[in-house]
């Protein structure tokens, strides 16, 4: 049992998103899967604040957060550090969360310097659709915030551009931030934990 914290971060008036993902092992099907044991959204906070909520204290409180903790041992914990996020990124680092930072780019490229990887969208989201596909992703309907989850899964988009890449955003008007979070965590789950490579 592995604990995967996915955090994708916005501005104030848009939706911050986190995801908490148990990836376990089943033998009888020889392969690894997630299951979405919480996920929640929050619009108009800070990105810090001493006093007020913020989405630093809020993703605290989740990743000290001891169910998501496994034998002391604490959660990978994915933020999104693209654009503000990396004002976020920075703020949480201070306060001891050890993170990992995830930049999504152009292109269907990869790339690790340590703890910052640099992931194209189409290649995260690629990742993502293989796993929900295949059966590895279990999401329990009966969560409260799976009528918006699946509104954003339904209202996601791709369209090849001039340049032959994939475009992936959620149609206009509406929001993708809650599947970005599970996105992020399900592409770590699948391409870089269960390759062992970080």
């Amino acid at each position: 049992m592995t604990f995967i914290i996915s955090l994708d971060p916005a501005k104030l008036r848009d939706w911050s998103a986190i995801s908490a993902i148990d990836m376990h092992y089943v033998k009888e099907k020889k392969r690894f899967e997630y299951d979405l044991i919480a996920m929640n959204r929050k619009q108009g906070l800070p990105y810090d604040h001493p006093t007020e909520p913020s989405i630093a204290s809020w993703a605290l409180a989740v990743y000290k957060n001891q169910k998501f903790w496994d034998k002391k041992q604490p959660p990978h914990f994915l933020i999104d550090a693209t654009g503000v996020g990396v004002a976020v990124r920075d703020i949480l680092a201070a306060k001891g969360i050890k993170l990992i930072a995830v930049t999504i780019t152009p292109g269907n490229s990869i790339t690790r310097l340590g703890r910052k990887i640099n992931i194209s969208k189409a290649r995260m989201i690629g990742k993502f659709l293989g796993a929900f596909d295949s059966g590895k992703l279990h999401v329990n309907p009966s969560m409260p915030i799976w009528p918006k989850l699946e509104k954003e899964m339904l209202g996601f988009r791709a369209e090849l551009n001039a340049q032959g890449n994939t475009k992936f955003e959620a149609e206009e008007g509406e929001n993708d931030d809650m599947l970005m979070s599970l996105a992020q965590g399900i592409w770590y789950g699948e391409e870089i934990l269960r390759g062992g490579r970080l």
